[in-house]
């Protein structure tokens, strides 16, 4: 699916920025990926939908 590329504004529950600093720090490769691939791209894509 393509989308215009803007500027997008994603706003992450406690739970999300736990485990995402939970990533950053255990240097988990699959799972980093895994919550990009997941959590982030849905996010993104519906902020995108919105303009």
């Amino acid at each position: 699916m393509s989308y215009p590329l803007k500027p997008v504004w994603i706003e992450l529950e406690p739970g999300q920025v736990q485990r995402l600093l939970a990533i950053a720090l255990d240097g988990k490769a699959e799972e980093a990926l895994s919550f990009v691939r997941g959590d982030l791209l849905k996010r993104v894509e519906k902020a995108l939908e919105r303009r």
